[in-house]
């Protein structure tokens, strides 16, 4: 499983070390240093699960 960071406040996904905070993560984006975790899980792609819902509503009308 693969988890990614976003940022909290504008959701990019590119992160700097910030040299002048000691090295602390940030977003590239908007400077921000909260972030949190997303996973890339296979069954927790919405998009996955809405395309396998309208899949399974496909096969059950025909």
């Amino acid at each position: 499983m693969n988890v990614n960071r976003v940022c909290f406040n504008c959701g990019n996904s590119s992160f700097v070390s910030d040299r002048s905070l000691g090295g602390k993560i940030v977003c590239s984006k908007c400077g921000s240093s909260s972030f949190k975790n997303t996973s890339s899980s296979f069954l927790k792609n919405k998009k996955f699960l809405f395309l396998a819902i309208v899949i399974a509503i496909f096969i059950i009308i025909i």
